[in-house]
């Protein structure tokens, strides 16, 4: 498979608060995990220890 370069033209991209776009980052952090278990970079234990630290955060984040 041949890589391929993608070069954005559009406005320009807006920054995330993560206040604001909580829930988007701990599904992208969680996307991350699952495409490192796939190309078996972690295992799923690790992916789950590390899924609960990710919703740790997130809920002591939500507290604040």
């Amino acid at each position: 498979m041949k890589h391929r370069e993608f070069i954005y033209t559009g406005e320009p991209v807006p920054e995330l608060n993560e206040l604001e776009h909580a829930a988007f980052l701990i599904n992208f952090q969680r996307s991350i995990l699952l495409s490192l278990e796939k190309k078996k970079l972690l295992t799923a234990s690790q992916r789950e220890r590390c899924l609960l630290e990710l919703e740790k955060q997130f809920l002591l984040n939500q507290k604040q």
